[in-house]
């Protein structure tokens, strides 16, 4: 075969493709150089699980699911699958409810043991991120979901509709606000009303 001619695979947005080498490799974009990964409203990541996801890992026997169940729930959004519905990256982060790298199924974000453990961190997150500073709409979005890979304008818009506030407006972290950001991230995260009012106070009780 002509070396030229060589097919490589590439890795781009979970899709896996061939194309000819020619003097470059592709490298796998980062989705965000902190500790979050988020896709934009017209785009939830709700591809059902697959090698470039997941890997083998075998989760604990008291693992549950969304549904209640402690099966992983492949075909879910991977913020569900996951019970990760901000998608937070794995980090050295010491979460409560969070799975260990060897448990952990999803090859680059957090896994939690319960859905309550994941809406935990996310409303701890976005609280310590108002707390220092970063207390509008844009300032929040603009951190969740970087520009260079993500409609993060329409991100913010529908952010700020759902809160009802302008991109000026000053956030406090609440639990109403606090709420209504978790909701609202929640359901541009993965296409759908997956955190309950319940769900939420449950683990805001927690925090």
């Amino acid at each position: 075969m002509d070396k030229k001619q060589k097919k490589i695979l590439f890795i781009s947005g979970g899709v896996l493709t061939t194309g000819a080498i020619v003097t470059s490799v592709l490298l796998i974009r980062r989705r965000n150089r902190r500790k979050r990964g988020l896709l934009p409203p017209s785009g939830s990541d709700t591809r059902p699980a697959n090698i470039l996801t997941t890997n083998n890992n075998t989760l604990p026997s008291n693992f549950q699911n969304w549904n209640g169940g402690n099966n992983y729930l492949s075909n879910a959004p991977r913020g569900i699958r996951n019970n990760n519905p901000g998608n937070l990256i794995y980090t050295k982060i010491k979460w409560n409810g969070k799975l260990p790298k060897e448990q952990n199924k999803d090859r680059r974000f957090e896994m939690f043991i319960a859905p309550v453990y994941g809406v935990r961190a996310m409303i701890k997150d976005l609280k310590h991120d108002i707390e220092k500073g970063k207390n509008t709409v844009p300032a929040l979005i603009e951190e969740y979901a970087p520009k260079f890979e993500n409609n993060t304008a329409a991100y913010i818009n529908t952010v700020c509709k759902d809160l009802k506030v302008s991109k000026t407006a000053k956030l406090l972290p609440t639990k109403n606000t606090l709420r209504l950001l978790v909701l609202s991230i929640a359901r541009v995260e993965n296409g759908g009303n997956y955190v309950s009012n319940d769900l939420f106070d449950r683990a805001y009780s927690m925090i």
